[in-house]
């Protein structure tokens, strides 16, 4: 085998090496929650409702 195709074969090694890091860095991140728009209350230790939380999401 002659040095020409030696490089050529471990450049092609190494392309592929990179490109499946950055595929299984990309698919390993996690998946942000979808957005539920509602209200949520918050209550205290006697039932009373003392903060109002309400989500809006915008597509």
């Amino acid at each position: 085998m002659n040095l020409r195709a030696r490089k050529w074969r471990l450049a092609i090694i190494i392309a592929l090496a990179v490109v499946a890091g950055y595929v299984a860095w990309r698919t390993q991140t996690p998946k942000e929650q979808p957005c539920v728009p509602g209200r949520e209350e918050v209550k205290d230790a006697s039932g009373k409702v003392v903060e109002i939380h309400t989500r809006t999401c915008f597509d």
